[in-house]
């Protein structure tokens, strides 16, 4: 984390049930154990009506229940030609051809009872105060995950940042891994995670530079050395931003 944060919006929130879908997944929907930078970034920009990316600086933590398993209705858009309805049970018109879409079932997997602490760094002390009043008062409902993953926002606080020798985090949470040493941590499970995207020809693509961040889900309860943390009220909490 960059010594120059100093101050941040610290978001405590609670899912019932959720999917941070992992790309690489298709035939089941995997989740992740918290949401990608990605996906807090995008529920932030849709609360405060940002249409071009801001930068943001941000930190992931929480505790769950474990996951469970779903069906839900899945469409196959193959771009075929329309068979009748033996062979597609939808017809999509456009632009005068007629196309089939398939539908069936699949798995997906959902983490239970997520409660999440989240903390928001902005670039500058504009986008601060309209992420801060945005997330005190939404436009539209939040949701992290999928379109129905609604997020229950508990507390909206500003907390100062400082460093300390050491700390345990209490939640599990997302460390990126160029915090450490190398060989400091060895039984952490790794995951990369996208945070920041580029319009190419029109189409979204992850940035080369900071488009994905390599980072350790750090369990709870295990020390952290030259750790920042908040100094929340209710008890100083890790953060680690990327």
């Amino acid at each position: 984390m960059e010594k120059a944060i100093s101050r941040a919006i610290r978001l405590q929130c609670y899912q019932t049930l959720a999917n941070y879908r992992k790309p690489s997944s298709f035939i089941i929907k995997e989740t992740y154990p918290l949401p990608p930078y990605s996906t807090v970034s995008g529920m932030i920009h849709a609360i405060c009506g940002f249409t071009e990316p801001h930068k943001l600086r941000i930190s992931i933590q929480g505790c769950n229940q474990g996951t469970v398993s779903e069906l839900y209705t899945r469409y196959s858009f193959a771009g075929r030609k329309y068979e009748g309805e033996s062979r597609h049970p939808i017809c999509v018109k456009d632009n005068g051809k007629e196309y089939g879409v398939c539908k069936g079932t699949a798995h997906v997997e959902l983490v239970c009872e997520n409660r999440m602490v989240i903390h928001i760094a902005p670039e500058n002390d504009e986008d601060f105060d309209i992420i801060y009043k945005s997330l005190l008062a939404p436009k539209k409902y939040p949701a992290l995950g999928r379109y129905e993953d609604l997020l229950d926002i508990e507390s909206v606080d500003i907390v100062n940042i400082h460093q300390e020798e050491e700390a345990e985090p209490k939640m599990d949470i997302y460390i990126p891994v160029e915090c450490f040493e190398e060989g400091d941590i060895k039984s952490a499970t790794t995951y990369t995670l996208t945070k920041e995207y580029e319009i190419i020809k029109g189409v979204r693509r992850w940035k080369k530079d900071g488009g994905k961040v390599k980072a350790y889900y750090f369990p709870k309860g295990e020390t952290v050395f030259d750790a920042y943390v908040d100094d929340y009220e209710g008890g100083e909490t890790v953060v680690a931003f990327a």
